[in-house]
């Protein structure tokens, strides 16, 4: 895969995103077409909850 092909790639990767707007290689209507065309997967989400267990002998602080 070229560079050139990569970068098209990652153009609307969050990570990038702010840094493409910024250099002008994306423009603030691409962008909101591209989160408008994002399919709705909220419920599909599974919700997990962590909780801190205790130690006997390991204080980490």
């Amino acid at each position: 895969m070229s560079l050139d092909k990569s970068l098209k790639n990652l153009k609307f990767d969050k990570r990038l995103t702010e840094y493409n707007l910024n250099k002008g290689l994306l423009t603030q209507d691409e962008l909101k077409k591209h989160l408008d065309a994002l399919q709705d997967v909220g419920s599909k989400i599974d919700l997990v909850s962590l909780k801190k267990e205790a130690s006997d002998n390991t204080d980490l602080n």
